[in-house]
Protein backbone atom coordinates (compact mmCIF):
# COMPACT_ATOMS: atom_id res chain seq x y z
CA UNK A 1 0.00 0.00 0.00
CA UNK A 2 1.10 3.51 -1.18
CA UNK A 3 1.62 6.30 1.03
CA UNK A 4 1.74 9.73 0.03
CA UNK A 5 2.00 12.78 1.25
CA UNK A 6 1.85 16.20 -0.59
CA UNK A 7 3.98 19.47 0.80
CA UNK A 8 4.00 22.52 -0.70
CA UNK A 9 7.14 24.41 -0.59
CA UNK A 10 8.60 27.89 -0.94
CA UNK A 11 8.29 30.51 -2.93
CA UNK A 12 4.92 29.37 -4.83
CA UNK A 13 3.53 26.63 -3.02
CA UNK A 14 4.69 24.28 -5.07
CA UNK A 15 4.16 20.58 -3.95
CA UNK A 16 6.90 17.90 -3.22
CA UNK A 17 4.99 14.72 -3.16
CA UNK A 18 6.33 11.91 -1.08
CA UNK A 19 5.42 8.43 -2.33
CA UNK A 20 6.30 5.79 -0.03
CA UNK A 21 5.89 1.53 0.14
CA UNK A 22 6.40 1.02 3.67
CA UNK A 23 6.69 -2.29 2.77
CA UNK A 24 9.10 -2.08 0.40
CA UNK A 25 11.22 0.62 2.20
CA UNK A 26 11.49 3.10 -0.35
CA UNK A 27 10.09 5.78 -1.68
CA UNK A 28 10.06 8.40 -4.12
CA UNK A 29 9.75 12.79 -4.56
CA UNK A 30 8.01 14.28 -7.14
CA UNK A 31 9.10 17.99 -7.98
CA UNK A 32 11.66 19.71 -5.87
CA UNK A 33 10.80 23.09 -4.09
CA UNK A 34 12.32 25.07 -1.78
CA UNK A 35 12.78 24.49 1.73
CA UNK A 36 11.26 21.09 2.09
CA UNK A 37 14.13 18.95 2.73
CA UNK A 38 13.99 18.84 6.31
CA UNK A 39 10.42 17.57 6.43
CA UNK A 40 11.02 14.99 3.85
CA UNK A 41 13.76 13.98 5.76
CA UNK A 42 11.71 13.72 9.17
CA UNK A 43 9.30 11.64 7.25
CA UNK A 44 11.10 9.50 5.50
CA UNK A 45 12.70 8.44 8.96
CA UNK A 46 9.09 8.30 10.18
CA UNK A 47 7.66 6.03 7.33
CA UNK A 48 11.01 3.86 7.29
CA UNK A 49 11.90 4.21 3.41
CA UNK A 50 14.82 5.78 1.46
CA UNK A 51 14.17 8.07 -1.20
CA UNK A 52 15.37 6.50 -4.19
CA UNK A 53 14.65 9.12 -6.79
CA UNK A 54 13.29 12.72 -7.22
CA UNK A 55 11.19 13.69 -10.24
CA UNK A 56 11.05 16.35 -11.98
CA UNK A 57 7.43 16.97 -13.69
CA UNK A 58 9.29 19.85 -15.29
CA UNK A 59 11.96 22.18 -15.26
CA UNK A 60 10.78 25.22 -14.18
CA UNK A 61 12.62 26.70 -11.07
CA UNK A 62 10.12 26.48 -8.70
CA UNK A 63 10.04 22.39 -9.07
CA UNK A 64 13.33 22.84 -8.87
CA UNK A 65 14.44 25.16 -6.87
CA UNK A 66 15.19 22.50 -4.05
CA UNK A 67 16.55 20.05 -5.81
CA UNK A 68 20.65 20.25 -4.46
CA UNK A 69 19.24 20.44 -0.71
CA UNK A 70 17.36 17.17 -1.58
CA UNK A 71 20.02 15.42 -3.54
CA UNK A 72 22.26 16.38 -0.03
CA UNK A 73 19.87 15.30 1.98
CA UNK A 74 18.62 12.39 0.75
CA UNK A 75 21.30 10.75 -1.91
CA UNK A 76 19.11 10.06 -4.52
CA UNK A 77 19.09 10.85 -8.34
CA UNK A 78 17.29 12.75 -10.13
CA UNK A 79 15.13 12.17 -13.56
CA UNK A 80 13.18 14.85 -16.02
CA UNK A 81 12.22 14.61 -19.44
CA UNK A 82 15.27 15.12 -21.90
CA UNK A 83 13.63 18.25 -23.30
CA UNK A 84 13.58 19.93 -19.64
CA UNK A 85 17.07 18.78 -18.69
CA UNK A 86 18.55 21.60 -19.74
CA UNK A 87 16.45 23.78 -17.29
CA UNK A 88 18.32 21.81 -13.97
CA UNK A 89 21.45 22.01 -16.06
CA UNK A 90 21.22 26.12 -16.65
CA UNK A 91 18.06 27.08 -14.70
CA UNK A 92 16.46 30.45 -15.30
CA UNK A 93 13.88 32.45 -13.16
CA UNK A 94 12.94 33.86 -16.78
CA UNK A 95 10.70 35.75 -17.55
CA UNK A 96 11.26 37.29 -14.66
CA UNK A 97 13.11 38.24 -12.04
CA UNK A 98 13.76 36.87 -8.13
CA UNK A 99 16.20 37.61 -5.42
CA UNK A 100 17.49 33.97 -4.75
CA UNK A 101 20.10 31.57 -6.15
CA UNK A 102 19.35 28.48 -8.04
CA UNK A 103 21.79 26.01 -8.27
CA UNK A 104 22.52 23.88 -11.34
CA UNK A 105 21.89 20.31 -11.84
CA UNK A 106 22.50 17.16 -13.98
CA UNK A 107 20.23 14.72 -14.10
CA UNK A 108 20.84 11.30 -13.51
CA UNK A 109 18.30 9.68 -15.47
CA UNK A 110 15.75 10.62 -18.28
CA UNK A 111 12.70 10.00 -18.46
CA UNK A 112 10.71 9.66 -21.69
CA UNK A 113 6.92 8.65 -22.83
CA UNK A 114 6.48 5.32 -21.73
CA UNK A 115 8.81 4.93 -19.10
CA UNK A 116 8.18 3.02 -16.32
CA UNK A 117 9.20 4.51 -12.35
CA UNK A 118 8.99 1.91 -9.21
CA UNK A 119 7.96 2.57 -5.87
CA UNK A 120 8.55 -0.97 -4.15
CA UNK A 121 5.72 -3.41 -6.11
CA UNK A 122 3.72 -0.24 -7.58
CA UNK A 123 4.76 1.20 -11.11
CA UNK A 124 4.28 4.24 -12.64
CA UNK A 125 4.46 5.12 -16.58
CA UNK A 126 5.41 8.28 -18.05
CA UNK A 127 2.94 10.40 -19.96
CA UNK A 128 4.86 12.61 -22.64
CA UNK A 129 1.81 16.00 -21.91
CA UNK A 130 4.00 18.87 -23.08
CA UNK A 131 2.14 22.60 -23.01
CA UNK A 132 3.63 24.29 -20.25
CA UNK A 133 6.79 23.63 -21.34
CA UNK A 134 8.29 20.83 -23.73
CA UNK A 135 9.32 18.19 -21.52
CA UNK A 136 6.47 18.25 -19.02
CA UNK A 137 5.43 14.41 -17.60
CA UNK A 138 3.21 13.09 -15.49
CA UNK A 139 3.12 9.70 -13.73
CA UNK A 140 0.28 7.66 -14.21
CA UNK A 141 -0.37 4.09 -12.07
CA UNK A 142 -3.44 2.47 -13.85
CA UNK A 143 -3.99 0.15 -11.20
CA UNK A 144 -3.74 1.98 -8.04
CA UNK A 145 -5.80 4.67 -10.31
CA UNK A 146 -3.10 7.52 -9.30
CA UNK A 147 -1.87 10.49 -11.56
CA UNK A 148 0.99 12.86 -10.45
CA UNK A 149 0.33 15.92 -12.89
CA UNK A 150 2.74 18.17 -12.47
CA UNK A 151 1.94 21.57 -13.57
CA UNK A 152 -0.44 20.02 -16.58
CA UNK A 153 -3.47 19.92 -14.89
CA UNK A 154 -4.34 21.32 -11.27
CA UNK A 155 -7.93 21.59 -9.68
CA UNK A 156 -9.94 23.42 -11.54
CA UNK A 157 -7.45 24.46 -14.12
CA UNK A 158 -4.28 23.67 -15.90
CA UNK A 159 -0.81 25.22 -16.37
CA UNK A 160 -0.13 28.73 -18.24
CA UNK A 161 0.98 28.04 -22.02
CA UNK A 162 2.24 31.71 -22.01
CA UNK A 163 5.76 31.15 -20.65
CA UNK A 164 8.68 30.37 -22.95
CA UNK A 165 8.83 26.84 -24.19
CA UNK A 166 4.70 27.01 -23.78
CA UNK A 167 1.79 26.01 -26.23
CA UNK A 168 -1.68 26.14 -26.38
CA UNK A 169 -2.61 23.63 -28.82
CA UNK A 170 -0.26 21.06 -27.23
CA UNK A 171 -1.37 21.87 -23.86
CA UNK A 172 -5.16 21.08 -24.84
CA UNK A 173 -3.72 17.27 -26.55
CA UNK A 174 -2.47 16.71 -23.66
CA UNK A 175 -5.18 17.50 -21.43
CA UNK A 176 -7.61 15.32 -24.13
CA UNK A 177 -5.24 12.56 -23.67
CA UNK A 178 -5.95 13.17 -19.23
CA UNK A 179 -9.24 13.36 -19.75
CA UNK A 180 -9.34 9.67 -21.41
CA UNK A 181 -8.00 8.46 -18.18
CA UNK A 182 -10.50 7.09 -15.83
CA UNK A 183 -12.49 9.50 -13.95
CA UNK A 184 -11.57 7.45 -10.27
CA UNK A 185 -8.20 8.43 -10.92
CA UNK A 186 -7.02 10.86 -7.97
CA UNK A 187 -5.03 13.50 -8.85
CA UNK A 188 -2.16 14.82 -7.10
CA UNK A 189 -1.21 18.37 -8.85
CA UNK A 190 2.13 20.36 -8.79
CA UNK A 191 -0.02 22.99 -7.32
CA UNK A 192 -3.06 23.10 -4.99
CA UNK A 193 -4.86 20.53 -3.27
CA UNK A 194 -5.38 17.00 -4.95
CA UNK A 195 -8.69 16.46 -6.54
CA UNK A 196 -10.38 13.28 -9.27
CA UNK A 197 -10.49 13.42 -12.64
CA UNK A 198 -14.37 13.15 -12.11
CA UNK A 199 -14.48 15.96 -10.57
CA UNK A 200 -12.94 17.82 -14.05
CA UNK A 201 -15.97 18.54 -15.84
CA UNK A 202 -14.41 21.50 -17.27
CA UNK A 203 -11.94 18.94 -19.45
CA UNK A 204 -15.23 17.73 -21.00
CA UNK A 205 -15.12 21.05 -22.66
CA UNK A 206 -11.16 21.17 -23.47
CA UNK A 207 -12.00 19.53 -27.13
CA UNK A 208 -14.24 22.72 -28.30
CA UNK A 209 -11.43 24.78 -28.07
CA UNK A 210 -9.41 22.81 -30.56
Amino acid sequence: MLTIRALPGQPLETNCCLVADREAGEGILIDAPWKVEDTIAAWARELGVAIRLIVCTHGHWDHTMGLADLIAATGAPVACHPDDAGLLEHPTFAPFSFPFTLTPVTPDRLLSEGDIVTVGDHRFAVLSTPGHTPGCICLHSAEDRILFSGDTLFAGACGRVDLPGGDRDTMIQSLLRLRALPPDTTVYPGHGPQTRLANEQWLERVAEMY
